[in-house]
Order: structure tokens, then C-alpha cells, then sequence
């Protein structure tokens, strides 16, 4: 290590007798990213958008598939979990969901931003067609964001509704318990 830094061996050729200081623990130094932004042309894109629109749909259709798996199975109570890792799975499904949401919200605002790419027709034409691609009604990505918050949500409710049906048949339990004479 170099003179001065107060870790390793020093490098000043002088002889060492004894200990050496104990090393200075090292700087936490944040990690720093860069990233570019490479350009696609719209023939990538439109090259893209059909693979990339079909991934979307199986990938709602999964989630959706699992989510109401999740439901029916809390509805028929053959979901258990007890209360307190309910109630864990629910704050981090929660936690999810919130984040999802505000990305979306992000998300939507910027997205929908037009691109300023001139006043010409054609300028206007491709912002309008990446302003659909982004947050567009039926297969934006903006759109997606929103289908997975409602599957984090529905997921949610889920849990809440097993959690409830746990707690109430405990709380009879007990009751029941006490009614005939016992302790909880």
C-alpha cells in the first residue's frame, strides 16, 4: 500500500520492529453505475414489439393463473399459514404492490411524454406510435405495470382473506376451549 494510507506494510523501505497499527477499515465508496441509452430504430422495434407483446400476455396469464390458484385455495381454507407468517407475506406482497404502483406512476408521466423529434408529420407519427408503445391502452408497458399491481392486490386480498379465516377459527377454538372448562 502506498505511505500514508494506514493499511498493509509501509513502503518507505525503512525497517519494521513490533507491531503493525491495525489497519483502517477501507472507505465505503457507493457504487457508481453508468449506463447509455442506445437508440433502436423503429424497424427494431417493430421487429421487437410482437415477442415482446406475446411475453407480456404469458406472463399476465402465469400470474393471473397463480393468483387465482392462491384465492381458491384460501377460499376452500387450504391455504395455512399462521397468523404471523400471514401477516409477513402480506406486508411483502403489500410493499410489492406499492412499488409497482409508483413506478406506474413514474412510469406513466414520463412515458407519456411526447418525443420531441420536430414539427413534421412524420416526427409527429413516431412520437404518437412510441407514446402507444409505452403507455398504451391495451399493450403498453405502462399497462402492464398496472395488470401486476392488480395481481399483487388480488394476491393480497388472498392472504388477508386466509389470514382472517385462520384468526377466527383460533379465536372459536379458544373459546371453545374455555366453554368446556380448559385453558388456552
Amino acid at each position: 500500500m502506498a505511505e500514508g494510507t494506514g493499511t498493509g506494510t509501509p513502503t518507505t523501505g525503512a525497517a519494521t520492529t513490533g507491531t503493525v497499527p491495525p489497519a483502517e477499515p477501507p472507505a465505503v465508496t457507493p457504487a457508481v453505475t453508468t449506463s447509455a441509452t442506445v437508440p433502436i430504430t423503429a424497424e427494431q422495434l417493430a421487429a421487437a414489439k410482437p415477442a415482446l407483446q406475446q411475453q407480456m400476455l404469458v406472463d399476465k396469464a402465469e400470474a393471473s393463473h397463480a393468483a387465482a390458484k392462491l384465492d381458491e385455495a384460501a377460499d376452500r381454507g387450504k391455504l395455512t399459514l399462521d397468523v404471523e407468517s400471514a401477516d409477513a407475506l402480506i406486508k411483502a406482497v403489500e410493499t410489492a404492490r406499492d412499488q409497482v404502483m409508483d413506478l406506474w406512476k413514474r412510469a406513466t408521466d414520463q412515458l407519456a411524454t411526447p418525443l420531441q423529434l420536430g414539427e413534421n408529420p412524420v416526427a409527429k407519427a413516431i412520437s404518437a406510435r412510441f407514446s402507444d408503445l409505452a403507455v398504451g391502452e391495451d399493450s403498453g408497458a405502462a399497462k402492464a405495470l398496472l395488470d401486476l399491481f392488480k395481481v399483487l392486490d388480488d394476491i393480497s386480498n388472498a392472504l388477508r382473506r386466509n389470514r382472517d379465516t385462520l384468526r377466527d377459527a383460533d379465536e372459536e377454538a379458544e373459546q371453545s376451549m374455555k366453554n368446556a372448562g380448559g385453558s388456552w
